[in-house]
């Protein structure tokens, strides 16, 4: 840790032991700017609430996960992650809770973001969360409650449950004039499960909700007592779209448990297939705003471009999706020079038909009447739900990990954050066509760049059992994070995912009650464009 760093997290430590006084335990600090403060049970809430009000800290919350604590097995202990921009560290709030009696005062009515976290905690760990109203989340209403929860380690895998037949009951609004429109769950585009449930009166929605984790594939349970490749091969099969967002977020946090530095040239490469990524994904969801904004031409035109990139990440990593490029200290397979060459070649053809593509939509009046004030979000609404990545910056929220925190060769190369305040589908489609030419040129520089060398390191795997470490990646959708913990046998012990999507879904519910008719909704959808497989994990 540079010296400045390690100023900046010890004077953290005593302004949080001023602010927190007799409620702390101890705080522990390691070489990657992070400190994990642990406090009292019972003042837990009141701690997460300094924390996420004091603006001096500039606190963003960031995820929220539990365990089995494998050094007290009598209880369960929870962490509560926050960024800290200000400081650019990150700050891990955690307490410890008996199992027999796993209660603790909900910390959501200080910090609306984290209400589908305790929801989820409750479904797979029984935590109960005091105060609040814990409707099942991850675990669907025909689940039977109380005694099967799927992350306690005493839950065998194979384990099969009597399912009972109890339908889900939306919390709609009733009066006279009042319909409710089903959509869902099954789809007629090639799309995952989720029910969407609309009251509206005539065509003016009142109110909307919607019913996701139909096919959650457990994939944290999946992932324990796995050999560390085994685990990133799982990390891999997150999501399709953000991939390899997924699995360079899996290797840093193991790179970061064991003190594994990747060479500069693989560090490189990693940047550019992460922009890369970001491409593909932006193209897609400007494909699908186009589509459901009635612009169909500008929606073949986007897929098509789409596809230009798609059979360039074939060409260059021999997977449409980056799939088992990534390796713990690296890459697993060298990219040829002669392919970076192509590379340049190709993107620099793309941004011309980009340019041409972007001057036909933004001077298409009929589009453009769709997509302006439609679906609006509030910086108070993205910040108080806690938005990550287009959405948010599309509501004025200046987030991007790729600055705030940065990893890769994003500490030499930082993009230029793209701010639209407006909260619209408008807003969120700008962010993301400003960022399409941001990824452009970052990656053209990173290529001009590119250093010699190894893709590689090879070292021995050693690490400390049942330490912590993550790693949070800015993904074309957002910021997504990897926690891991790792037993004696180098094991998966803990592993848990929270992608972007996770927490952008209640954002997009929000944005379509705004003062939008049925026909809106679907565009709402897809200015947000979230992955149900991400959330499905």
């Amino acid at each position: 840790m540079a010296i400045s760093a390690r100023l900046e997290i010890q004077a953290l430590n005593q302004y949080l032991t001023k602010v927190l006084g007799e409620a702390m335990v101890k705080a522990t600090s390691d070489s990657f700017n992070r400190l994990e403060v642990e406090v009292l049970p019972e003042q837990f809430q009141n701690a997460a609430g300094l924390i996420h009000h004091d603006t001096s800290l500039q606190a963003s919350f960031t995820t929220m996960l539990a365990l089995e604590d494998p050094i007290e097995p009598a209880c369960f202990k929870i962490h509560l992650l926050f960024l800290l921009k200000k400081s650019k560290a990150w700050l891990t709030l955690s307490t410890r809770i008996k199992k027999e009696r796993p209660v603790l005062p909900a910390i959501s009515p200080l910090l609306p973001a984290a209400q589908w976290f305790e929801r989820e905690i409750h479904d797979l760990f029984g935590i109960q969360w005091a105060g609040i109203s814990l409707e099942p989340l991850v675990l669907h209403r025909d689940w039977p409650r109380g005694g099967h929860y799927p992350l306690r380690k005493d839950f065998p895998i194979n384990q099969e449950i009597p399912i009972a037949e109890v339908s889900h009951q939306f919390h709609q609004p009733h009066a006279e004039g009042m319909h409710q429109v089903a959509v869902g769950p099954i789809h007629a585009a090639i799309i995952e499960p989720g029910h969407m449930r609309f009251c509206v009166t005539g065509e003016q929605v009142h109110h909307f909700d919607a019913q996701l984790f139909y096919t959650h594939k457990g994939i944290e349970k999946m992932a324990e007592g796995k050999e560390i490749n085994q685990a990133l091969t799982l990390a891999e099969h997150v999501c399709g779209l953000c991939a390899f967002s997924h699995s360079t977020a899996f290797c840093q946090a193991i790179e970061a448990l064991g003190d594994i530095k990747a060479p500069e040239r693989a560090v490189y490469i990693r940047t550019i297939c992460l922009e890369l990524e970001r491409l593909n994904s932006h193209m897609a969801d400007l494909s699908a705003i186009c589509a459901s904004g009635g612009y169909g031409l500008g929606s073949m035109q986007a897929s098509r471009l789409r596809e230009q990139l798609m059979q360039l990440t074939q060409h260059m990593t021999g997977h449409r999706f980056f799939r088992g490029l990534n390796a713990i200290g690296g890459l697993n397979q060298e990219i040829p020079e002669d392919h970076f060459a192509y590379m340049r070649q190709t993107l620099e053809a793309f941004q011309k038909a980009f340019k041409d593509w972007h001057a036909q939509v933004m001077g298409c009046d009929s589009f453009l009447d769709r997509i302006e004030s439609s679906g609006y979000l509030s910086l108070d609404q993205a910040l108080n739900l806690g938005l990550v990545g287009p959405p948010a910056r599309g509501s004025g929220i200046e987030r991007d990990v790729r600055v705030d925190f940065p990893y890769a060769a994003y500490t030499a190369f930082q993009p230029k954050v793209s701010l639209h305040a407006l909260g619209d589908v408008f807003a969120r489609t700008s962010v993301r066509i400003d960022e399409v030419y941001e990824s452009l040129a970052l990656i053209l520089n990173l290529i001009q760049y590119l250093p010699k060398g190894s893709i590689y390191q090879k070292t021995e795997l050693i690490f400390s059992p049942y330490q912590p470490a993550f790693s949070v990646v800015e993904s074309a959708k957002g910021d997504l994070v990897h926690w891991v913990m790792l037993d004696p046998d180098n094991r998966v012990y803990r592993w848990h995912v929270r992608s972007a999507s996770y927490m952008n879904w209640r954002g997009m519910v929000t944005a379509t009650m705004g003062n939008n008719i049925v026909p809106d909704g679907p565009l709402v959808n897809k200015s947000f464009n979230l992955c149900y497989a991400c959330v499905d994990r």
